[in-house]
């Protein structure tokens, strides 16, 4: 079976929510969330967390220490950079094996469970895909620009119950073997799995409204434990 190397990119600049990856969320530090569920669905062979953030260098370093932290550029830290740039550069500097999984892990998903990894490890197992990526089901009703539905017919509106529902990324997570990555250059290629995530995982925090909703649902987490 292929090891699971999980990857966790944090910068130290953020103009939605400033410091978030830093920011107290339900007690604990954003980027804590996405390590502790982690740690706890016992998948990983190994945590990294790539930052360019002193402060959160040493957190992790005190709190987390089973968690490795690779020290990324200045370059792959712009808010201009694409993700894949910090994926590479990682890449060519830890030399997995080409067989590994690398899972980019966001923390700005902080509600992505234990369970939610360990379904991503069952389908890595088992599916025999190239890639895999994070969705949640909605039953909204899609549209496209042009004023046209994407998810049903104007003559055959479905009733919600009935609607099937449309798959939405979620940014969660997103897993491939190392070797692909360094072949296709992007985080996914081939044959790609779906992984349905459990509630909440479509928060992706973002701007200011997507950490209130994220205060709103760790509080009531918090209650219910």
């Amino acid at each position: 079976m292929p090891r699971l190397i999980y990857f966790i990119p944090i910068r130290k600049g953020s103009k939605g929510v400033p410091h978030k990856n830093m920011k107290i969320l339900g007690g604990k530090p954003l980027v804590a969330w996405v390590v502790d569920a982690i740690t706890a669905s016992h998948t990983a062979a190994e945590i990294w967390v790539a930052t360019d953030d002193d402060r959160a260098e040493r957190y992790l370093a005190e709190a987390k220490p089973h968690v490795r932290v690779y020290r990324r550029s200045a370059e792959s830290a712009t808010d201009t950079a694409p993700v894949i740039e910090v994926v590479r550069e990682f890449i060519d500097a830890i030399r997995p094996a080409p067989d590994d999984m690398l899972v980019l892990a966001q923390a700005t998903s902080p509600f992505t469970s234990p369970d939610d990894f360990r379904q991503l490890q069952h389908a890595i197992d088992n599916a025999k895909a190239d890639s895999y990526i994070a969705c949640r089901r909605t039953k909204y009703f899609v549209w496209n620009d042009d004023g046209t539905p994407m998810s049903y017919r104007l003559d055959a509106k479905p009733m919600r119950q009935a609607f099937g529902g449309t798959l939405i990324e979620t940014g969660a997570f997103y897993a491939s073997s190392a070797g692909a990555i360094a072949r296709s250059r992007t985080l996914l290629s081939g044959r790609i799995e779906i992984v349905e995530t459990s509630p909440g995982t479509e928060i992706d925090i973002d701007e200011p409204i997507d950490w209130l909703k994220a205060e709103a649902l760790a509080k009531a987490i918090a209650m219910i434990q």
